[in-house]
Order: C-alpha cells, then structure tokens, then sequence
C-alpha cells in the first residue's frame, strides 16, 4: 500500500485523469473530492464489499430451470444502487 500525506487543497493523481483532492479534514473524518471521467465507477468501499460478496452468491447459486421461477430472485444491491442519481458538479 502506497501511503501519502496530503493537507487541505492539495490532491494526488491517479494515471492522467483521476485526481483526489483533500477538501476538509476535521477530527478523523477527512473529505475528499474525486475528479473522474463521468464513466468512471466510485464506490465506498464497504459498499463495494457488498457487491463482489452478493456477485459472488449469485454466481454459486443453482440455475434456474423455470422461466417463472426468476420472479422469485431478490434484486441484488448493484440494482438497488443503479437507481441512484448522480451528481455532476461543474468546476
């Protein structure tokens, strides 16, 4: 793991198009602005942890033989998450 030290308004580079910007840090709670192409997938990471374990149960899970059968499938959090609105903040 790469560890760095940044204070407020300074930023880090991630290849030619990614830029994470520390904007606030008070007590243990530290923002940070990302810049990104819009195509880019950010995730927290817990909720990324709950993604690859849900693919993962889905993946080992039996094949459904029943075209009616696929009602009964819960709908994964990738799905629910899909649903939320972006926001494009203009700079």
């Amino acid at each position: 793991m790469l560890v760095l030290s940044r204070r407020v308004n300074e930023s880090i580079q991630i290849g030619t198009d990614i830029e994470v910007m520390v904007i606030d840090v008070r007590g243990d709670i530290v923002r940070l602005g990302i810049t990104a192409p819009q195509s880019t997938q950010i995730w927290r990471k817990e909720l990324w942890d709950v993604i690859v374990k849900e693919n993962r149960t889905a993946a080992e899970a039996p094949k459904v033989s029943e075209i009616g059968a696929a009602q009964n499938l819960p709908l994964s959090t990738f799905s629910k998450l899909s649903k939320i609105p972006t926001v494009k903040v203009n700079s």
